[in-house]
């Protein structure tokens, strides 16, 4: 299993991919939504190794985190963001949605909310 800075180190790097699409002018944005959705899926992976929580092996497992894990049962704002996340990324992967510039934005602000919860709990 990966460890924390790993998992840390993967969503800084997710997140600095995302922060050089041209939002205005990019047509790969659907690729800005899943750079987004796994920079929080790494967040939130860096917490879960911070806290010894190593079973996700499956796509549905780091849901079944939300109901096991206190800090983040106690936080349901955090697993609104990451299904929004999981959900637009599957969503531009599968079903062919176009995002938008403001799409974006606003998925990476959901982006944010984990990261700055994630972050100071490391």
């Amino acid at each position: 299993m990966p460890t924390k800075e790993q998992h840390l180190h993967q969503a800084q790097h997710n997140e600095a991919y995302l922060a050089a699409f041209d939002l205005a002018r990019s047509p790969f944005l659907d690729w800005a939504v899943t750079a987004a959705f796994y920079a929080a899926l790494h967040y939130l992976r860096a917490l879960m190794s911070r806290l010894n929580y190593t079973n996700i092996s499956g796509y549905g497992d780091m849901d079944k985190a939300f109901d096991r894990l206190a800090i983040l049962k106690r936080n349901p704002e955090i697993h609104d963001s990451y299904r929004q996340l999981k959900d637009d990324s599957r969503s531009a992967r599968y079903d062919m949605w176009r995002p938008t510039g403001g799409d974006v934005v606003e998925l990476r602000d959901e982006m944010t909310k984990i990261r700055d919860f994630v972050v100071p709990n490391l």
